[in-house]
């Protein structure tokens, strides 16, 4: 054989499940792209050894270089930017990634294929994850990855990193220059400060640094509504118990001024133990760690629950969701400030938020799905 036969039968082919939808053949397949994948990262993981990571290697880019992805059950939101505190778990995503995931989730994937077809695409976007982490993890000094990953992938996910994954260089330094005992945190500070990357747009409710915890540009009636929202951000549910009654996506209506409103998206974000496996989600569930992200405008398609009051009652009502300990203290909340799906101007409150959303984002604007919408 030639060097260039040798070199080509040596090189992993990378390719994607889903054309070949046979049931009984499923873990067979999920193993032959497995090994192949993990072939590929052990490759790339060498190439990349001898070019430790940059500044200049992440992408400063167009508005889509930053996003932000919010879960909701069985849906997701995308944004521009990062928004939010600073999360538990970060992708860095580059171009072969990126092109397996589009190639996956939308040219080849099938929503009326069968379940072989929808579990190879579930267990192959599994791999793209872990290579989204992985390459991440080179932005961090070398000796803080393994305890990183290991907090990514508690309890039975360290089972499913032996059995799955590709081990992760802890070796190659990083040429990023993070100090302090939490390079995570360092890493995005550096990243969202006045000397970052574009599109690390600001979020003072979420991630407040000083007292001023609101939009600096808005009129002074939300500043002060923001001012109180932003004491339920950033705490988990063992100390807001609250947020244990609340849904995924709650939106918050606030009226002000003469016949205007702003629109807020209560999100609840689950904590789990770990994200590696398709089934027995409520096992790894930790709800005590959950914790509450706030920020103006509609973030879901699907809102699960609606609240309404005027400006100048939302410090009393930031002070109710702290005071809730029990069901019937949430239960007289809902009844004063909730829209319920037999509130008599139910409709009206519910057409509203598309309203808000043609006069905000005309281009997204959508009509929302009610579906989900609970009766608190």
């Amino acid at each position: 054989l030639t060097d260039a036969q040798h070199r080509a039968e040596a090189t992993p082919l990378l390719s994607m499940p889903g054309q070949i939808d046979d049931l009984g053949e499923l873990l067979r397949f999920w193993r032959t792209y497995r090994d192949k994948r993990n072939q590929y990262e052990e490759l790339r993981m060498r190439a990349y050894a001898e070019m430790p990571a940059q500044w200049a290697h992440v992408w400063s880019g167009n508005e889509d270089a930053r996003l932000t992805v919010f879960r909701q059950h069985d849906s997701a939101s995308v944004r521009r930017g990062l928004i939010g505190e600073i999360p538990q778990t970060m992708w860095w995503m580059d171009f072969p990634l990126l092109e397996r995931t589009y190639y996956q989730l939308v040219v080849n994937f099938d929503v009326f294929g069968n379940v072989s077809h929808q579990g190879q695409t579930r267990l192959y976007f599994d791999l793209i994850r872990n290579g989204a982490e992985i390459n991440f993890l080179r932005l961090l000094p070398a000796d803080a990855r393994q305890a990183m990953l290991d907090d990514w992938y508690e309890k039975s996910g360290q089972l499913k990193l032996r059995l799955s994954y590709t081990d992760i260089d802890t070796e190659t330094p990083t040429g990023l220059q993070l100090h302090g005992d939490k390079p995570r945190q360092a890493f995005a500070e550096q990243l969202l400060g006045p000397h970052g990357l574009a599109n690390a747009i600001p979020d003072p409710i979420n991630r407040c640094r000083t007292s001023r915890c609101y939009r600096e540009e808005q009129p002074v009636a939300l500043q002060r509504v923001e001012q109180a929202l932003s004491r339920l951000t950033n705490r988990l549910a063992a100390g807001l118990q609250v947020i244990g009654h609340l849904p995924e996506a709650t939106m918050l209506r606030v009226e002000y001024g003469e016949n205007r409103r702003e629109v807020y998206s209560l999100l609840r974000n689950r904590a789990h133990s770990n994200v590696a496996f398709m089934f027995g989600e409520e096992h790894r569930y930790q709800p005590r760690l959950d914790t509450l992200t706030v920020y103006p405008g509609v973030l879901s398609s699907y809102p699960n629950f609606m609240f309404s009051l005027r400006a100048e009652e939302v410090p009393a009502f930031v002070v109710a969701l702290e005071g809730v300990k029990d069901r019937e203290a949430f239960e007289r909340l809902v009844e004063r400030w909730g829209i319920r799906r037999s509130h008599p101007q139910f409709w009206w409150y519910f057409n509203d938020l598309t309203r808000y959303l043609r006069e905000t984002e005309p281009v997204e604007a959508g009509v929302l799905d009610m579906n989900r919408y609970q009766n608190l």
